[in-house]
């Protein structure tokens, strides 16, 4: 399929150095928190008139020693929540930016990702395979768990907020029961990474990208191997979030965001502006009205204008539906397979680049666990 790129008229926001991670507030659509590399955390400010938008730098301040990888707030949106590869976990104000309550070691290893459970607990997990649960109220952990043998790379919640979904780079996808403390399940071992998770399709679906550009599908409770896959992406798919229950976007390690509507799968288009390295960061707002992404290179961020994308990808999605499913997908496989040849033959040139980071931090990975059968790793920083 050779997408069309649509919405690159948006605005953008260039930052003193990269940008790892970013999180829209819970209940005011036009505040977003960007977390950066050098351990620095923006807030921004989303400006939208009738004429034009715009994004401005309200404050700016260093709340880690190393990057910042992780960005959450708390349900009433009153505090931020933030990981760091310096292992430490800090709660502080939104308004003021003053410091709550911190964890200075609260991992032996960097912390990769973050997750809000309910009111006052958390998850995180790290680059050893370790998943924690909070109280922030105490002082120390209420639970840690060692199922998975490579990073943890994103942890989802769902709404019953005892069900907490876990993606690393084994190649697995672990539930626990929040409340019972304890592993509820973990999945066959898949061929890549596991980058990310979404529930999707009101509760009943759950999608995980993965290093090899393939989206698994997982039944509700069925957990145990994937029930669908979707092979649609040319290269790595390094995030994702949801529009609707079924429709998402995906970050990938070619610099584009892609649209896609699921249950018949189809990527819509190619959106926003192409980044130079791979997209670290997607974001959606609390109506899902913005869309930030990586743009045009790792320390600009752009805003998408997420309502018309939302319009089409319905449009789409209800011509689609009229096919057959085998047309469908003999038609879409078809289609990609000349954008995939040519991104494939881009990808043998520049195997061998060095993803090394040169800020003042030293924020390397090289110790970060490789197995052996693994053809791509996800780059940490």
């Amino acid at each position: 399929m050779v997408a069309t790129s649509i919405f690159d008229n948006g605005p953008e926001i260039e930052f003193p150095s990269e940008i790892m991670c970013s999180q829209f507030h819970p209940t005011i659509p036009n505040l977003f928190l960007a977390g950066a590399i050098s351990g620095h955390l923006h807030w921004i400010k989303i400006n939208d008139d009738e004429t034009e938008q715009s994004m401005t730098n309200e404050r700016s301040m260093k709340v880690h020693k190393k990057s910042v990888r992780s960005i959450e707030l708390t349900p009433d949106g009153q505090s931020i929540i933030t990981v760091s590869k310096d292992k430490s976990i800090k709660l502080r104000s939104i308004e003021t930016g003053k410091m709550i309550t911190k964890y200075t070691r609260a991992h032996d290893s960097p912390i990769n990702c973050l997750c809000i459970v309910d009111n006052c607990v958390l998850a995180t997990g790290d680059d050893d395979g370790c998943v924690k649960l909070w109280d922030y109220r105490q002082k120390k952990s209420l639970a840690e768990f060692h199922d998975c043998d490579d990073y943890i790379s994103d942890l989802t919640c769902a709404n019953d907020r005892r069900t907490l979904l876990t993606t690393s780079g084994e190649g697995t996808l672990t539930v626990y029961n929040v409340r019972k403390k304890k592993l509820q399940i973990q999945s066959e071992l898949m061929d890549s990474d596991l980058t990310g998770c979404q529930i999707i399709k009101d509760g009943t679906k759950v999608v995980c990208s993965t290093m090899e550009g393939v989206l698994y599908f997982f039944n509700w409770k069925e957990f145990g191997n994937m029930s669908d896959r979707f092979p649609g992406h040319p290269g790595g798919i390094e995030c994702l979030v949801t529009l609707d229950q079924s429709s998402i976007v995906t970050g990938c390690e070619d610099g584009k965001i892609r649209a896609l509507s699921l249950y018949p799968h189809r990527i819509i288009s190619v959106t926003g502006r192409t980044c130079t390295m791979p997209t670290q960061t997607l974001s959606t707002s609390c109506n899902t009205d913005y869309l930030i992404g990586s743009s045009t290179s790792p320390e600009t961020l752009q805003l998408i204008d997420s309502k018309e994308l939302k319009i089409i990808l319905n449009k789409k999605k209800k011509k689609s539906g009229k096919r057959e499913d085998n047309a469908f997908f003999a038609d879409l496989e078809g289609n990609e397979q000349e954008e995939l040849d040519d991104q494939q033959q881009d990808s043998n040139d520049d195997d061998d680049d060095d993803d090394s980071d040169s800020d003042d931090d030293s924020d390397s990975d090289e110790d970060t666990k490789k197995p052996p059968k693994k053809k791509k790793k996800k780059a940490h920083f």
